[in-house]
């Protein structure tokens, strides 16, 4: 083997095995489980199951369909939100309450972006990262990008040495039993390229979802275990917003597709997190507890996915997307960044198209 192809070699092996190294310390526990269980794969309630499921707008969106659901929160006109009964049953409903008392306006997108930087949700993504259960941001990026480089670098790293090496063989290429020498120089390279690229592949992914294995196995027991559950709160958490109540699942959807700075809020639960490596968006989670984005004849992802309601048609939220609502046709309207759809016999507007009934993902 030429210099250039041990060099290769060598490079792409260490590569390899710090990429590997890595991505499964991401995945794994981050330290003692703070409630004493040595056992912490599996889901303890709904706020977990709702990030799981959604990220922290999932767990922000089960939140406010609680509060609604028995009264403390109500949402009027065009996204208006008022709390006639400031009484909150954990810190996070707390987050809540506090995030509205200190918002600039009460519209409902605000709200719902400052909840999901809020504290207690924050600390849910920490908890849930510290037990395995998800990828923290940081480490998941950081490989992510290590798996993507690596894969350009084996490429790149190939030529390169290739090249290298016919440089280094030049002399003898006239030699008789010259040119199988550099052939064969060129040949030894090549299972340390696959290897290079299966690895980084691998990795990248591993890494294109937040939740690990453990957190999908988790989530898909907690959705199993917890059929019996009507709480406006947990069908949110586990369905999206195909479950929230039809009036305020509207407005949700309209709210999600707003995409404004949200302004800094003081107060104990709303201190955003300056770490980089925080819980920023949905990115990389389940829709539902179960395979895909199933639900009934709907299915449910809020944030940055999809929220589908009955029927055969579809509702879409996040920045974007579209909102349809069942029916076996639908009439589009241009709205924010997509479309607002309802059932009815077809039409058209400027933004994303919604098909009948015998449309799918």
């Amino acid at each position: 083997m030429s210099i250039a192809g041990i060099m290769y070699t060598v490079l792409v092996l260490a590569s390899s095995a710090a990429l590997i190294r890595g991505v499964v310390a991401a995945g794994r526990p981050q330290g003692p489980d703070p409630a004493g269980d040595d056992h912490g794969d599996f889901v303890r309630g709904t706020w977990e199951a709702a990030f799981l499921s959604g990220g922290p707008a999932r767990l922000a969106d089960a939140l406010i369909a609680g509060l609604h659901d028995d009264g403390r929160l109500v949402v009027a006109g065009p996204g208006v939100v008022g709390i006639p009964r400031p009484t909150a049953r954990n810190p996070a409903e707390q987050a809540v309450i506090d995030t509205h008392r200190a918002a600039p306006s009460a519209s409902l997108h605000w709200l719902r972006a400052a909840v999901t930087h809020s504290g207690p949700v924050r600390e849910t993504g920490d908890a849930l990262a510290a037990r395995g259960l998800l990828m923290r941001p940081g480490p998941r990026r950081t490989w992510r990008t290590w798996a993507g480089a690596q894969l350009f670098a084996c490429f790149l790293g190939f030529l390169v040495a290739s090249m290298l090496t016919v440089a280094q063989y030049a002399d003898d290429a006239a030699q008789l039993g010259g040119t199988d020498r550099v052939l064969d120089a060129i040949l030894h390279m090549v299972p340390a390229s696959v290897i290079g690229f299966a690895i980084a592949l691998g990795c990248l992914s591993v890494t294109e979802k937040q939740l690990t294995a453990a957190g999908r196995r988790a989530l898909d027991e907690y959705v199993a275990s917890s059929g019996h559950l009507t709480g406006a709160a947990h069908l949110v958490a586990t369905r999206g917003l195909a479950a929230a109540h039809p009036d305020l699942r509207a407005q949700l959807i309209a709210a999600a597709r707003v995409r404004r700075r949200t302004p800094a809020a003081a107060g104990p639960h709303l201190a955003p997190s300056r770490d980089p490596g925080a819980w920023g968006g949905p990115s990389g989670f389940a829709c539902s507890g179960r395979s895909g984005c199933g639900s009934g004849s709907g299915a449910a992802c809020s944030g940055g996915g999809l929220a589908c309601s009955g029927g055969s048609g579809y509702a879409c939220s996040s920045g974007g997307g579209s909102a349809c609502s069942g029916g076996s046709g639908v009439a589009c309207s241009s709205g924010g960044g997509g479309s607002s759809c309802s059932g009815g016999g077809g039409g058209g507007g400027g933004g994303s198209s919604c098909s009948s009934s015998s449309s799918s993902f």
